[in-house]
C-alpha cells in the first residue's frame, strides 16, 4: 500500500514512508538557490565630483553580479538580502577637501542614509595622508536590481593611489 497523496504531478515523488514529520504540500519543488557575490574595486586613484558613482576598473570573483559597460553601475540577477561592504582610500592634504562621504544607491535612489553613509572629517590643518572611508550594511536588492556606490556630499574628493587599492565595493547574497 502506497500511503502518497493520489495524483501527485510532482516528477520527484517516491513511495512515502510514514513519518512524524507532515509536508503541507508534499509535492511541491523548491529550485535551489544559486550562490551571488561580487567583488568589484579600483586600482588608481580617482576625483570624484558631487553626487559622482565610483567607478570600478577591476573585477574579482563574480556569480550573478556583473558590472555593466558604463564601468559605475553593479547589476544584481537576482532578488534578496544582500550583504554590501565597501572602502575608498581618500586623499587628505592641505589643499584638498577636509571630508568625505559616501552612500550606497539601488537603482538610482540613496539607500537610507543613516544606515549606508560612511565618511571621514578631518579638520588639522597640516595634513597629509591617506584615510580609509569603509562601511556595510545589508539591503534588499531586486532582481535586476543596480548597485552604485556614490560621493554624497557637496564637493570633490579624491582616492588614493597605491600600492593599496583605491576602492572596493562586496556583494554577497544571504538569502
Amino acid at each position: 500500500m502506497n500511503p502518497c497523496k493520489k495524483n501527485c504531478s510532482c516528477n520527484r515523488c517516491k513511495p512515502c514512508l510514514p513519518s512524524k514529520i507532515k509536508a503541507i504540500d508534499p509535492c511541491q519543488v523548491q529550485p535551489v538557490p544559486l550562490p551571488a557575490y561580487g567583488n568589484f574595486f579600483r586600482e588608481t586613484s580617482v576625483t570624484l565630483n558631487a553626487n559622482q558613482p565610483m567607478p570600478w576598473n577591476g573585477i574579482g570573483r563574480t556569480a550573478g553580479i556583473t558590472l555593466n559597460p558604463d564601468t559605475v553601475t553593479i547589476e544584481v540577477a537576482q532578488a534578496g538580502d544582500y550583504y554590501i561592504n565597501y572602502y575608498a582610500l581618500v586623499e587628505l592634504d592641505s589643499t584638498t577637501n577636509i571630508n568625505a562621504l559616501m552612500g550606497v544607491f539601488v537603482n538610482g535612489n540613496e539607500v537610507n542614509p543613516i544606515q549606508t553613509r560612511y565618511g571621514i572629517q578631518d579638520l588639522e590643518t597640516d595634513r597629509n595622508l591617506c584615510a580609509p572611508v569603509s562601511g556595510g550594511t545589508i539591503i534588499f536588492i531586486p532582481a535586476g536590481g543596480t548597485v552604485q556606490l556614490r560621493n554624497v556630499q557637496l564637493s570633490s574628493f579624491r582616492t588614493c593611489d597605491g600600492p593599496a587599492l583605491a576602492a572596493s565595493i562586496n556583494l554577497i547574497k544571504v538569502s
